[in-house]
């Protein structure tokens, strides 16, 4: 009763505002707007045929294996990675960032990534790659191999243990890898330190992202090897610092073409220079134009004890920065994903913080890097026993049951016709992670003046149309239906971080009119005109609802009575726009006079209504009918002389 009384003094005074939910039964939440898957015996004559057939056996479930693992990879519309099947594919790995200097991690072994593999609970790893030691295709000494059979065997090696290889190009100096004497070994940055020294090779050498000229001959011979192989996922990085946004949008695009020329579907990771995204988020800048894009952030807690690697900006206050970000992102159909995070700053309450959100959001997680999770022995470091119970638990995730549908209706009178621009209400199981129940919150899950198509990570569609999302939990979601028109028989689909529900088919025309309610009704959520207080028996909540009178101007609020003038733009948090022609609206059967009937915010209709002079006292029926559609019944509004 207490909640619902804040709810109801909360409307108060807020006319042309989102209305406030009374209880669950209702779209809205306390204070906020509409919310509540022959064996054959015989014998092998020699042991060296033996020795061949369990050989042949093992090639055979390997390749049975990778062909069930690593499927080809995209983005959803809801920005979510998924394979060929629609499965969700929540990737969660660590680097190999020794691949492209010093000794190009010649000295790993088979047994390093069997043992990653075995106690990570992972699928992914990154690995940094020598543009320049790729192109000349320079001598491995510890490896004593070439540097390109050397990197597709770590790819391979990869793909052995069900990993996808997400390739990054990384330096691009000429400074060979270490000697077998394990000297003359190039630093991660050989290229801006040679750079430094002699200004001559920057153009070939400098990572700031302005010379990028190195990159194209690296992909074009890279992805053209690799163009046919689901298991490569590429990443742009080119530590982006030191130019503008339109030289990184220009050089970005560019290098986005070069890969999809060989490689047209390939899921391709971007990094920006730590200010880019939020202009594209915010329209000063032109998004990438292409599909199947990963926004990609280096997260890091910055300096401590002997860690001197310093803090992300946009890891400060965590997590304001990021929620407009991925929440732009996912809207506009990119996945997001952290591939470098931890090292060796990994405290709390950064690990916890990063490793739930990227749970909650779907987001992919690549740590920073192998050396600090597994020792030499192959078992866990004390940080790798927590990452990897955080990448045990975002496993879990892909493997939920998919959301189920029982029921979708306007949210307001529960009729089982739905309108576009209506609140709708879709009850079920698994259509939200397990606990996660909330609303829409306007500082973090809008962008802009745009309602959010997800909350965290759950999502809706009408006939393939994203709604707007406002309330979810496992058992109900609350939606705001697109304004385009959407009659006849419908299809309503709800997306669970990657995992979609089979489709609800419901009813869908021009209106679905109702009145909002308090609580369970039967009482109508009205305001008397002078002094916005409450309209209700002085019974519903002693001191703040009083009985209208006869001939006094009440506001009414209503839901799903269909397209205003002018037009609603799509996804606006503002919306006007009058009806025409004025609904009919009756008190216990009496013609009342509408003076105003029109939207004033989303899915809000408010109508401005003068009583009946010859209303009789009482408990009044009250309804509302607007081209040929009606109002649900039953509702109440009491008068008092």
């Amino acid at each position: 009763m207490k909640l619902a009384l804040k709810a109801v003094r909360k409307l108060v005074g807020r006319r042309k505002r989102l209305p406030h939910k009374w209880d669950r039964r209702s779209p809205f939440v306390v204070c906020h707007p509409c919310a509540p898957k022959w064996d054959r015996r015989f014998r092998l004559s020699t042991p060296r045929l033996q020795r061949f057939f369990h050989s042949f056996l093992g090639l055979l479930l390997a390749a049975a294996l990778q062909a069930q693992t690593l499927h080809p990879l995209h983005v959803s519309p809801q920005g979510m990675i998924l394979d060929d099947t629609g499965k969700p594919v929540l990737l969660r790995g660590l680097n190999r960032s020794g691949t492209g200097s010093g000794t190009a991690d010649a000295a790993s072994t088979d047994a390093d990534y069997a043992a990653q593999n075995k106690l990570l609970s992972m699928n992914v790893v990154r690995i940094f790659v020598n543009a320049t030691w790729w192109n000349n295709n320079v001598q491995v000494p510890i490896a004593a191999q070439p540097y390109q059979t050397y990197i597709d065997g770590l790819i391979q090696r990869a793909k052995k243990y069900g990993d996808y290889a997400l390739i990054l190009k990384a330096g691009n100096f000429p400074d060979p890898p270490c000697g077998a004497n394990l000297q003359n070994c190039p630093a991660s940055n050989q290229g801006d330190l040679n750079c430094q020294n002699t200004p001559s090779v920057c153009a070939a050498q400098d990572t700031t992202g302005n010379n990028i000229d190195a990159a194209f001959s690296f992909w074009a011979s890279f992805t053209g090897k690799y163009a046919n192989d689901p298991a490569v996922l590429y990443d742009t990085w080119e530590d982006m610092h030191s130019i503008d946004m339109y030289t990184w949008s220009n050089n970005q695009n560019a290098l986005i073409a070069a890969i999809r020329t060989y490689s047209p579907q390939s899921l391709i990771f971007v990094e920006d220079t730590g200010t880019v995204f939020e202009s594209i988020a915010s329209g000063a800048l032109d998004d990438l134009g292409f599909a199947n894009i990963v926004w990609n952030f280096h997260l890091y807690a910055g300096p401590a004890g002997t860690c001197t690697t310093a803090a992300s900006p946009r890891y400060a206050t965590w997590s304001q920065k990021m929620d407009p970000l991925v929440a732009y992102a996912q809207q506009n159909g990119h996945a997001v994903a952290f591939t470098e995070w931890g090292g060796c700053n990994d405290s709390e309450p950064y690990h916890t913080n990063i490793t739930t959100y990227a749970g909650t959001h779907s987001i992919a997680l690549v740590y920073f890097d192998s050396t600090n999770l597994l020792t030499s022995s192959d078992t866990l470091t004390a940080t790798g026993t927590k990452v990897a119970s955080a990448y045990t638990a975002i496993a879990a995730l892909s493997s939920a049951a998919p959301p189920v549908i029982s029921k979708v209706a306007n949210a307001e009178g529960e009729a089982l016709t739905i309108a576009p621009n209506t609140w709708v209400e879709i009850k079920g199981a698994g259509l939200a992670p397990a606990g996660d129940i909330r609303i829409w919150l306007g500082g973090t899950d809008f962008f802009g003046s745009l309602m959010p198509e997800q909350l965290d990570g759950v999502s809706a569609t009408v006939n393939g149309k994203n709604a707007f999302v406002y309330y979810i939990s496992p058992v109900q979601v609350n939606i705001l239906t697109p304004p385009d028109a959407i009659l006849g028989p419908v299809q309503v689909v709800v997306n669970n971080n990657g995992v979609t529900s089979a489709p609800a088919t419901v009813s869908s025309q021009a209106l679905s009119p109702s009145f909002f309610i308090i609580g369970a009704g039967p009482y109508v959520v009205a305001q008397h005109g002078a002094d916005n207080s409450l309209v209700g028996p002085t019974s519903l909540y002693p001191g703040f609802t009083t009985p209208a009178k006869p001939a006094e101007i009440v506001v009414l609020y209503a839901n799903g009575f269909g397209p205003v003038s002018p037009a609603v733009v799509s996804g606006s948090i503002m919306q006007t726009g009058t009806l025409s022609p004025l609904p009919v609206v009756t008190i216990s059967g009496l013609n009342a006079t509408v003076q105003f009937a029109g939207l004033v915010s989303p899915g809000l209709f408010q109508f401005n209504v003068v009583v009946p002079a010859n209303a009789p006292a009482g408990d009044l029926p009250l309804s509302a009918t607007y081209n040929g559609s009606a109002t649900q019944t039953g509702v109440l509004i009491t008068v008092q002389h």
